[in-house]
Order: C-alpha cells, then structure tokens, then sequence
C-alpha cells in the first residue's frame, strides 16, 4: 500500500504530532491550579523536599521528627479541594512564610527519584515553579514516546501509539502533565514493554537503543511509585513471551530483563509502599464479608472506566460530563475489540495474562485493604495495565492499514470532542467553580486564572485544536483507503494478516520483519 506524501513530508508529519502532543499536555498543564492533583499536599511537600533540606524549600523544625517546615503557599494551595462549587481564588500565592508538615516522603514511604526530579525546578515562586514542573513533565513524557516510537521497527510503532491514545482520556492526559508521580508510572507502562519486545525482534544499535530505552523506562516507574516496579517486571515478561523465538537469540533479551528485575527489586524494596501488597492500603476497615467479596470481584471494571472519565478528577471533586466517559469507553472498547480480530497463540497468552492482571491487582488490594469498589484504590493506580493492555492487544502486522479510514475518524473525533469536553470542564471548575457554567470556561466571571501565560480561553481552544489535529496528522500518514472488494473477491479466502505468507519473512542476520505487502512497492524503509 503506497503512502501519502513523499519521505520528507512523512518525517515533517512525524515531528509535528509530537509538537503537537506537547500543547496537548500544557493546555491541561495550565488546566487547574498549583496542588489540583491527587494527594498533592504530600506530593507537593516531597518534591520541595526531595533535594534535602534547602533553606526557604525544606527545613527541618529540629525536634527530631519526621515532619519539615515547607513554604506557606505550597501548604495552603488545596484550600479548595472537596469544593467543586467554588473556584480556587481561596488560594494565596504570595503568602510568606514556612509552615510544619507532618508529610514530606521523609520517610522513604515512595521511591526519591520523582520527587529528586521535580525537585530541581521547586523554588520560592510557588506558581512558577509548578508551571515549570508540569511543563517538563509534559515535554519528558512526549519526548520519551517520541524516541521510543523512532527506535522501534515500524510494524510495530502503532501498537504504541494506540496503547496511548486509547486509554489517555481524560485521567491518562490530566496526571501527565500534573506533579503526581503516577504520571512516570502511566509512562513506564506505556514504553517498557514494547520496548523490550523491540528488543527481541531488532539487533545492532537499534537493539541497544531499544535496551536502554527499557532499562531507562523501568527506571523511571520504580523511580516513582512501587507498584509501577512490579508492573515494569510484568512488562518485560509479556514482551519476552511475545518476542523470544529460538534459545540462541535469548541472551540478550534475557541480560535485559534480568537487569530490570534487579533494578525494579531494588526500589520497590527500599519503599514503604510496598508492604500494600501485603498488608494493603489501610488496616483500619474491618475484613470484608463474603458478599462484599463478591461485589468486588464484579465490580472492579468500574476502576476501568473511572479511568476514561467515569470517575472525577483532581481530588476526586472534578466531575466529568457523561459524554465524555460514553466516547472514551467505546474508543478504549474498539482498541480492544479490533486489536483481537486475529490472535496467535503468543500473543492471546499475553492478552489474557494483561486482563487478568486488571482484574487481580485492584481486586486484591480491595481484599488486602477491607475496602469496597470505590475506597482506597483509585484508577490510576491500574491505568499502566490498561495501556499495557490495549499496546498488546494492537500488536498486530497489519494495524496500520486496520485503522486507516472510518474507524481512524471516528475515533479521532470521538476522543476530540471528549477532550474539549474535559478541558473546558476542568477549567471551568477552578475558575468559577461548577454552578456556573459559560462557553469560555474563564472570560470576565473568572475568580481564579495564572498570574502569567495565555487565558484560559486561549489554552482551551488551543489545547483541544492541538489534540484533534494529532489526528488529522495521523490520519496523513496511514496508508490510504484501499477500495470495497468486489462481490467475487469476497469469495476469496483472505489470508490471516499474522500468518507467514502475509507478513512476510526475516532478513538472513535480521530481527526485524520483511513487510510482504510493501516489497513490490519501495515507498519507505522497515528502519524508518
């Protein structure tokens, strides 16, 4: 199937969905105001702390405690959590002045890589330096998908494009571009797998890309939540059942994984969120009755679906609009549904193995906790698996060409007009709060906006402008329509996309796949 445009245009096209995947991300980045993330009075007060103490940052009050002294704004910043009829003008950045926390990290309950990061930017000026923080955040996660995208081989690279785009809105989008650790952790999900089956499949500079580019990727997960370094050893063991063929090719592959095991180990050990597991997220419910069992057990796809939007954001107090949770399930249910059409036997193992994990992980910390559906374990806690999910499930030869036309445009624009949706409902939120409702979500009845940078107005345009035109771009670069067979070529057996005869075979002293269907027409490289 030829493609659009010549090479250079692609490359052009190709750089500019990044560009425009970073606007993306700032427009919810300049979305809610400095603490709207989960938990982010500890969050906050980890990173101010996460370089040590620092005068004016973190100081310690010298009684010998695990509490610090942090800046007074940074303390104050969720006066307006729980409150989703008020806006966040309660908040005062200019405040002076240090106030005690009893909650700093200090005491090793995450992993200090995230906060040691986020740390760098933390400074005096309260609303600059989480402006910055999420700016990078944003920048760093498309920069890394961006690099991953170019080093894998190119049959692969929809998978990892699909994983992302199905399972981001709004939850995925809105920690992203937050100072939630979560947000590496989503990240990690999404690279560390297909990376590593990169691995597998590649040999030369691109393997020891791919290499580092998982290592990098684990590190990342573990760096910042302990559950992100169990799901990190679960990625590698997906990509090494999907990838290994023959015992002599398993060295390297085999190095790499032992290497993130290891690594992983080692922070989820040195965490104090790791006991979760064990003891879960709270001892003080008392154990569940066999009943309120069973409704877990039935229940736990509501954590799917509060995902893409079926639960609030921020604290929880952000509600979403029912479209938006209608047309980002059936885009995530699509991914799905058309990922599976033609399954070998690797790869439906892996498949099972990612919904099983769906359903265990939150099902056992619920038990582990004494928690209802609902309580404790909140989505993004199982967002990594359902990328993971949706990237293995769309690892398919022919997925270029399986959502090229009606079903590229349809989904584009159903998660478009969700994405407009939670945008303006977001900002909406903290500028006015939800009982007044306006078309520019600030305009001349705003009680809260930045001090500095462009208007809410412009940010909700321009962000949802951003995200629809990733789609048009992609739409540009997939092969084009091919046409309806006609009624005596629907009497032709077709040939199963994932068989040898379709997908061609490998290079002598190659990893990396010959596309049958591209070698009459030399339009791009399987390196490009």
């Amino acid at each position: 199937m030829r493609r659009t445009g010549s090479k250079t245009g692609r490359l052009a096209l190709a750089i500019a969905i990044p560009v425009l995947a970073f606007l993306s991300l700032a427009s919810w980045a300049f979305a809610s105001p400095v603490g709207a993330s989960p938990d982010d009075d500890f969050h906050l007060a980890s990173i101010w702390c996460g370089l040590g103490e620092r005068p004016g940052l973190c100081e310690d009050p010298g009684d010998g405690s695990e509490a610090r002294r942090i800046p007074t704004a940074v303390v104050s910043a969720t006066c307006y959590v729980f409150k989703p009829e008020a806006s966040a003008d309660c908040w005062n950045p200019g405040v002076a002045g240090l106030s005690r926390v009893a909650r700093a990290n200090v005491d090793g309950l995450y992993p200090p890589v995230f906060y040691a990061t986020m740390s760098v930017f933390a400074s005096d000026d309260i609303p600059t330096s989480v402006l910055a923080m999420r700016l990078f955040n944003s920048a760093f996660a498309v920069g890394l998908l961006t690099a991953v995208f170019f080093a894998l081989p190119r049959w692969t690279r929809p998978a990892l494009v699909l994983s992302v785009l199905a399972t981001c809105m709004p939850l995925g989008l809105f920690i992203l571009a937050s100072v939630n650790p979560s947000s590496w952790a989503i990240l990690s999900g999404a690279v560390v797998w297909i990376a590593m089956y990169g691995v597998t499949q590649t040999s030369g500079r691109r393997r020891v890309v791919l290499a580092a580019l998982t290592v990098f990727g684990a590190l990342i997960g573990a760096g910042a939540r302990a559950d992100a370094a169990v799901y990190a050893v679960f990625a590698v063991g997906l990509a090494l059942i999907l990838g290994l063929r023959a015992r002599r090719d398993a060295l390297i592959p085999g190095l790499i994984a032992v290497g993130v095991v290891v690594l992983s180990a080692l922070f989820y050990l040195s965490a104090s969120q790791s006991g979760a597991v064990l003891s879960g997220l709270t001892d003080e419910n008392p154990p569940l009755t066999s009943g309120q069992v069973i409704a877990n057990a039935l229940g736990v796809p509501t954590l799917w679906f509060g995902a893409l939007g079926g639960w609030a954001l921020g604290w929880l107090d952000t509600g979403m609009p029912a479209t938006v949770n209608v047309l980002a399930v059936l885009v995530f249910c699509g991914a799905l549904f058309v990922g599976v059409r033609r399954v070998h036997l690797r790869r439906g193992i892996a498949v099972a193995l990612t919904v099983i994990a769906l359903w265990a992980v939150p099902f056992v910390l619920l038990y582990q906790s004494h928690a209802l559906v609902g309580a404790q374990v909140q989505p993004r806690y199982i967002l990594p698996l359902m990328v993971i999910a949706v990237g293995v499930a769309s690892l398919r030869r022919d997925a270029e060409s399986s959502w090229n036309g009606g079903r590229l445009i349809f989904g584009g624009a159903a998660l478009a007009v969700a994405f407009t949706i939670a945008l303006h409902t977001d900002i909406q939120r903290y500028t006015t709060g939800t009982d007044e409702l306006h078309l520019d979500p600030g305009g001349a009845d705003a009680e809260w906006w930045w001090g500095a940078g462009p208007s809410s107005l412009v940010v909700w345009v321009g962000g949802s402008l951003a995200f629809a035109g990733i789609f048009v771009l992609l739409a540009l670069l997939l092969p084009r329509q091919e046409r309806e067979p006609s009624p005596a070529a629907l009497l032709v057996p077709a040939v199963d996309a994932e068989t040898p005869a379709a997908t061609g075979s490998l290079e002598p002293g190659s990893r990396e796949p010959v596309d049958a269907t591209s070698a009459a027409v030399p339009t791009s490289s399987t390196h490009s």
